[in-house]
């Protein structure tokens, strides 16, 4: 089994077709499905079925792709990591972050990684974690940063915690529960969340209604994506919970507002999550430097407010 059979497999995965991976290639169609011919023998399964339209994969082709496109990471990760030890930084770095901090963190991250670092490529996603969970296990991201529980992780992650953050309850300008001072004012009112881990039976909504002996409030509208949130408070009724920070980074007044008579509720922490046992590239490790220096400073400039 060779590192070319990996790479004219996903070659042929990512294009389509064997005439698609060969033109990729430039390398002869003939060649490319005697490789993959050769890798079918070896795993005594087939891995692509053919068809008119181009070629798919099968059950157990869908598994080993997954696996290989590791295994071709972890090759592409150690070859930029000796020529970054050799001093020159160039290759990739790929990071998931989640809305705060991609708001709050990576502007002055980027600026200066950007400038120090011109030759490099940084591939940037804004997620939460559960999305690119499988990919942060898998190598094929660097590391996270966003607001996660250490508790909820598996032991395939190490959890470096950044700055402790809050959030606050927030409502449409004008909504007729925009004056309430407590959770209990809220009951029967319906809200928008993002989508819950597999692994989490509620979110923090429910559990803070549920400590307080309070039914369980009724979730309208579910969304990974807080522009989506914020978009739907400032159109509805429904109630939300955003980050403290998103009201100075963001000029969102005329779309909603945080319920000022109720004090900011304690959140989980911002972290940066990377895999267990892993070490990053030095490019990517000066990276997460540069998240941390700006972690920091933004601390100090809550404090000094």
């Amino acid at each position: 089994m060779k590192l070319t059979h990996f790479r004219d497999l996903l070659a042929v995965v990512q294009t389509g077709s064997l005439r698609a991976a060969s033109r990729q290639l430039n390398i002869a169609q003939p060649v490319i499905t005697r490789s993959i011919r050769e890798l079918e023998n070896e795993l005594g399964q087939a891995l692509l079925e053919r068809h008119s339209k181009g070629v798919s994969l099968t059950p157990v082709g869908e598994r080993f792709v997954r696996r290989i496109e590791g295994v071709q990471a972890e090759v592409r990760r150690a070859k930029e990591e000796v020529v970054q030890w050799s001093g020159e930084h160039v290759g990739e770095v790929s990071v998931g972050l989640s809305p705060l901090t991609a708001m709050s963190l990576l502007p002055s991250t980027i600026a200066t990684f950007s400038k120090r670092y011109p030759k490099a490529v940084t591939k940037i996603t804004q997620t939460l974690f559960k999305p690119v969970e499988q990919k942060l296990a898998e190598g094929l991201m660097d590391f996270w940063v966003g607001s996660i529980q250490k508790e909820h992780l598996s032991q395939r992650f190490a959890v470096d915690i950044l700055m402790p953050h809050n959030r606050r309850v927030a409502a449409r300008p004008g909504h007729p529960l925009g004056g309430a001072r407590n959770l209990e004012e809220l009951v029967g009112a319906k809200w928008v969340r993002p989508p819950l881990n597999d692994r989490i039976a509620e979110s923090d909504l429910e559990a803070m209604f549920r400590q307080r002996g309070l039914p369980v409030p009724e979730v309208s509208v579910e969304s990974p994506s807080m522009l989506i949130m914020i978009m739907t408070v400032a159109n509805t009724d429904l109630l939300t919970f955003l980050p403290e920070q998103m009201f100075d980074l963001m000029p969102i007044a005329g779309f909603c507002q945080p319920l000022e008579a109720m004090s900011p509720f304690p959140s989980d922490p911002i972290c940066i999550v990377q895999r267990n046992g892993l070490p990053l590239t030095p490019l990517a490790e000066k990276l997460s430097d540069l998240i941390r220096k700006s972690a920091n400073n933004y601390m100090l400039g809550l404090q000094g407010s």
